[in-house]
């Protein structure tokens, strides 16, 4: 999950987000990440289900499907990239300490 998420790639166009590989990814970055990717995946099931359906087009619907893309990256990352995100961070840091310890 670490190889993934050190790619650059896999952050664009929020490149400037990724925090540092030993900090956490708390929720104030993940809301910003979710109101990116988020509200793509939501873009994308609604047009997946505008198309199928060819229903016409209501504004309502595509709110409601920008909200709940949002929603489910929220905790779909947490519960998945964040989690081994940040046990790699609290690992490193733990290193960290242990190392300015044995050099004070």
């Amino acid at each position: 999950m670490n190889w993934l998420t050190d790619m650059d790639w896999g952050w664009w166009p929020v490149v400037s987000l990724r925090p540092q590989k030993n900090q956490d990814i708390d929720n104030k970055v993940l809301l910003k990440l979710s109101l990116v990717f988020g509200s793509m995946v939501g873009l994308l099931a609604f047009l997946l289900q505008e198309t199928r359906y060819r229903s016409a087009f209501r504004l309502v619907s595509l709110l409601i499907y920008l909200a709940a893309g949002m929603i489910a990256f929220f905790f779909g990352y947490k519960i998945s990239f964040a989690y081994f995100w940040n046990r790699r961070a609290r690992r490193l840091r733990s290193v960290q300490t242990k190392f300015e310890n044995v050099r004070a």
